[in-house]
């Protein structure tokens, strides 16, 4: 039984998604050569918490999800596209109200776990279209059962 596509009200998700955002917030905000493994470590269990969410969906259920996660993606990357380059003295009075250093520090963090997450989604939609999927039988598989069948 598939479970209906909720992002707020899963919390293994919000979870997932706090970790990715986390990684991405390591990366980031820390001045050190060791940054990197941590950071790496962090944003893959998330992004493996989010594709594990999705592994039950069907190849429409992960298109539809590739869709919202992509439009998330969008709606986060505009605040922090807004704060650091703004192009017109418009944007830039929008801008200033992200221009804390915290407030872009958690912008360019949440901006980048759902640009993740949204690739991670891509991706297991773009086997799924493929015939290989998450927990069930690879095309391999199918072929010899169809086989076997006749």
């Amino acid at each position: 039984m598939t479970r209906p596509f909720s992002a707020l009200r899963s919390p293994p998700l919000a979870g997932s998604v706090a970790v990715v955002a986390v990684g991405v917030a390591v990366n980031t905000g820390l001045d050190s050569p060791y940054r990197l493994l941590p950071a790496l470590l962090l944003t893959a269990v998330g992004v493996a918490g989010v594709a594990n969410g999705a592994r039950d969906y069907t190849v429409d259920r992960l298109r539809l999800a590739t869709k919202r996660w992509w439009a998330l993606a969008f709606v986060a990357f505009l605040p922090y596209g807004l704060a650091t380059a703004p192009e017109n003295e418009s944007a830039a009075a929008v801008g200033d109200a992200f221009a804390d250093p915290i407030a872009g520090f958690v912008l360019e963090s949440v901006a980048g776990a759902a640009v993740c997450c949204a690739v991670a989604i891509t991706v297991l939609y773009g086997l799924a279209t493929y015939g290989i999927h998450p927990g069930r039988p690879s095309p391999e598989e199918r072929i010899l059962v169809d086989g076997g069948e006749e």
